[in-house]
């Protein structure tokens, strides 16, 4: 069954495609109801046109199927005209309607290029269409045949057309064809498609909803068609004979109000179309005969007046739709981050006004901002724009997820009385990667939520303390509620901060950075030292590297710390360089700062200035992303190892993807992380993965360093598997850096 139903979709597509098809028949069938449908009225002068449907039937045609419209739409002509006027007279017809089609076509599609076929309603594309197939067609075809009437090639008698050219049914003609094309072409466009492809009348229908005014109602849309419709019964059944649409002005201005509602609140489309139909029911219900002398005169002038006016309505239509979808897209920009491309802050606050009880999903993302600062800007944007739709099959319809400055997202949900949706979004939340350059990215995310009631008049606090709760679930691992955190006191969590990131723009401006050094002893009796940071507050308290570092990367003090190390430690052996000849110290450094393009200057002209030796430093940086090829990072790598400074990976094994970046990165040294250290002579898997680091530096031609060496056991392990330098408190403990000096006498 499936195969036939397929064998049957192709079949209809192949014949609504193809010219032997659809573009074929069509014409067949549509140019007789044209012609019966289009209205005629019989003058003592002869019969004129008020409407000429089949001209706007042909350019249809040709909307939906371009030229393969044209071999259907020549059959068609030559079926009606020959039994009328003959083998002869029928093929000058039929050729006049041919000749002013391809030309008028022609220079529509050399003026459109690709847009031909764009929808009804463009401005854009106004102006050429009325040129081409509204102007110019109706008059080539009056032209034509007028040629062929006064040549004598087509009878007289039998059309509309006189010897002499300039007569007044020869402008009603072309009145009716201006009117014809200007209504009824979008008609048989609309049916032409949906016989083409029924799918289009779903198409259709939703146009003709996203037109309308969004505050219009169906009241509104009932109290319109009746006005209208008491309209159409008073032109078409009143008493008078002489009285109707084509004997009198006044009659037309009835229609003007219920029109001009229609064009500011109802769309083009919908405009459109009605006007059509009820254009055609005005004309069939027209008087069949008019005996008085000047009635041909007032014919003209209503339909010039009918012309102008279905000008005028149709641009107002399309005027008022246009500027209602200006509107609704600057209103829907407003309410959408213009980055990002995700509803913004605003929009969370309309959705939340919108229903009664909401639950608010806070996610931090702090790492995110050293990936932008890394990578660019594009990768942060690339990261929200994945997150948002990797959540999305788990969001429910009105649920949302939103933009928030800097590196966190806010996400809407139903309230249910459970928690169990958040559990959920936090399970798929640690499954996701983004795939940069190969390398799987996965930074981790603090999730806290809260459940909020109208009316919100606080949800910028509100979002303040879900973000203090947030670096709480970054250590947590978990998702945490505000509102079992409420006892918490979250505005001392603040002030702690606060008062510690005083504490360290005060040290960078003072004293309160202590230099301590560790000694790193080589298997083969050298040695060098590792420079490490304290902070002693103001109250004589000693801050842990772990408290304060964070805080240090999280405001952009990365730099500033950085360089107040380097130019201490470097200040301290230049000073002491006759009691430490030749002495070799590593300096940590953040990731963040590699990225600096001009670090290596920078470090050049630190050691200039303290005559200090490129080969005694050693650069430091924990394992990061910005050790990947081609970046930042692995570039000022390279720049410090041609300065003549040693470079060295610290903590491998805990980063992301280590053995495909260490394959990317060339650096001197390699440090393992001290927790597989520490534990390799009681669980085989950390020995193992310790003995594999082993192996790739060897390959990699690096020196190894093991940290966290506390016992002899480990130390004689270390050996076997070749580490050339052990650091821990079974070589030496940390002392201050003033030590060096006595360590050395």
């Amino acid at each position: 069954m499936k195969i036939k139903s397929m064998r049957e979709r192709v079949s209809y597509r192949r014949l609504a495609c193809s010219w032997w098809g659809f573009p074929l028949f069509l014409p067949l069938l549509l140019l007789p109801l044209s012609s019966l449908l289009s209205a005629r009225l019989t003058l003592e002068e002869g019969s004129v046109y008020l409407i000429y449907l089949p001209l706007a039937m042909m350019v249809a045609l040709l909307m939906v199927f371009d030229w393969a419209a044209i071999p259907g739409i020549a059959l068609a002509l030559a079926w009606r005209y020959m039994p009328l006027y003959g083998e002869f007279s029928a093929l000058f017809t039929v050729g006049a309607f041919l000749v002013a089609l391809c030309g008028c076509w022609w220079g529509y599609r050399l003026q459109t290029g690709g847009r031909w076929g764009v929808n009804f309603g463009e401005l854009r594309l106004s102006l050429v269409r009325l040129f081409w197939l509204t102007a110019m067609l109706p008059a080539m075809v009056v032209i034509l045949i007028q040629l062929m009437v006064t040549l004598e090639l087509i009878p007289a008698e039998r059309v509309i057309f006189t010897a002499d050219p300039f007569t007044l049914r020869n402008l009603i003609f072309y009145q009716s064809g201006l009117i014809a094309a200007l209504t009824a072409t979008q008609v048989y466009y609309c049916l032409i498609r949906i016989v083409r492809s029924p799918h289009f009348a779903r198409i259709l229908w939703k146009r003709l909803r996203d037109q309308i005014a969004p505050e219009v109602g169906v009241l509104e849309i009932v109290l319109w068609l009746a006005s209208v419709v008491c309209v159409i019964a008073f032109l078409i059944f009143q008493e008078q004979p002489h009285i109707n649409l084509l004997a009198t002005d006044y009659s037309l201005t009835l229609i003007l109000p219920a029109m001009l509602w229609s064009a500011m609140r109802f769309g083009y489309l919908f405009t459109s179309l009605s006007w059509a139909f009820i254009l055609q029911l005005l004309y069939q219900f027209r008087q069949h005969e008019v005996t008085a002398p000047a009635e041909i005169e007032h014919i003209v002038t209503v339909s010039a007046n009918m012309l102008v006016f279905t000008i005028t309505l149709l641009l107002m239509a399309a005027v008022c739709t246009r500027q209602r979808r200006t509107h609704l897209f600057a209103r829907k920009a407003a309410f959408t981050d213009p980055v990002i491309g995700l509803p913004n802050l605003r929009s969370l606050m309309r959705e939340l006004g919108q229903y009664p009880v909401s639950r608010i999903c806070f996610l931090r993302i702090p790492e995110l901002d050293n990936l932008g600062r890394t990578y660019g800007l594009q990768l942060r944007i690339l990261y929200k724009q994945g997150l948002a739709k990797w959540l999305q099959p788990d969001l429910a319809p009105g649920e949302g997820i939103y933009q928030l400055p800097g590196f966190d997202l806010a996400i809407r949900l139903h309230y249910n009385g459970q928690d169990n949706r958040v559990e959920a979004i936090e399970a798929r939340l640690r499954q996701y990667r983004l795939m940069w350059n190969g390398l799987p990215l996965h930074p981790r995310i603090g999730i806290s939520y809260c459940t909020v009631k109208q009316p919100i008049s606080h949800l910028y606090e509100l979002l303040g303390e879900l973000s203090e709760i947030a670096e709480l679930s970054l250590q947590s691992g978990r998702a945490e509620s505000l509102q079992l955190r409420s006892a918490m006191p979250v505005q001392r969590s603040v002030e702690n901060k606060l008062a510690l990131l005083n504490e360290i723009q005060g040290a960078l401006a003072g004293e309160g950075f202590v230099l301590m050094a560790q000694k790193i002893q080589g298997v083969r009796g050298d040695h060098y030292h590792e420079v490490l940071l304290r902070l002693n507050n103001t109250q004589g308290e000693w801050i842990k590297p772990e408290q304060f570092l964070p805080l240090v990367h999280e405001f952009g003090l990365t730099w500033e710390l950085d360089l107040r190390v380097l130019d201490d430690t470097l200040a301290f052996f230049s000073r002491h360089r006759e009691q430490l000849p030749g002495a070799r110290f590593a300096v940590n450094v953040f990731a963040s700062t590699l990225c600096r393009p001009h670090f290596a200057n920078e470090l050049s002209e630190l050691l200039t200035r303290y005559q200090i030796e490129p080969w005694q430093l050693i650069i430091e940086v924990e394992e990061s992303q910005v050790l990947s090829d081609f970046s930042w990072g692995n570039r000022t790598l390279a720049q410090v190892r041609h300065l003549g400074c040693r470079v060295a990976i610290d903590d491998y094994g805990t980063g992301y993807s280590s053995y495909m970046r260490l394959r990317e990165v060339n650096v001197d040294i390699l440090k393992i992380e001290g927790s597989f250290v520490k534990n390799m002579l009681n669980s085989s898997l950390d020995y193992q993965i310790v003995e594999s680091i082993c192996a790739i530096a060897r390959l990699k031609k690096m020196r190894i360093v093991a940290k966290h060496v506390e016992s002899t056991e480990v130390i004689m392990a270390l050996k076997k598997l070749g580490v050339d330098y052990m650091q821990g408190y079974a070589i030496a403990p940390t002392h201050p850096l003033s030590e060096c000096v006595g360590e050395a006498s």
